[in-house]
């Protein structure tokens, strides 16, 4: 196979697998996010956030794919050079690779963030509907 042919097909494969772990990522972490996203009050909110999340990890993966640059920064590579150094074409699929992994973690930080966000809507509306109020914790009766 040509450095050239190489160059695309890699290049459409690391796309795929990055695809597929944001994909994978995605499935790992729905069920236990839809329960919690299923228990928001605000039902318009929970099913935002529920398709949302499949999206965003999808594309936090393939966007950091496509970010790599393959031309080089300020001294810009010429296309016949990475063609003919299969090296670099090697280093640069693990870098898509490598970028994509780092960009599902910070979405999937990101998601976590949400989630928190969403337990704590969702406890202070439990409180709300029990007629606890702030003195009735437990916290607030051992102090006294």
């Amino acid at each position: 196979m040509s450095n050239e042919t190489y160059l695309t097909v890699s290049y459409f494969t690391v796309g795929l697998i990055c695809f597929c772990l944001g994909l994978a990522a995605f499935l790992w972490l729905r069920r236990p996010l839809h329960a919690i996203f299923g228990a928001l009050s605000q039902k318009s909110w929970g099913k935002l956030l529920k398709r949302s999340f499949p999206l965003s990890l999808v594309l936090f993966a393939l966007s950091s794919c496509l970010s790599v640059n393959y031309y080089g920064g300020c001294n810009p590579i010429p296309y016949k050079k990475i063609i003919e150094d299969r090296g670099y074409i090697v280093a640069k699929n693990q870098e898509q690779i490598s970028k994509s992994l780092s960009a599902i973690a910070v979405g999937v930080s990101l998601w976590g963030f949400i989630v928190g966000l969403s337990l704590f809507v969702i406890r202070r509306d439990r409180r709300g509907r029990n007629g606890e109020s702030s003195s009735d914790l437990p916290a607030a009766r051992n102090s006294s």
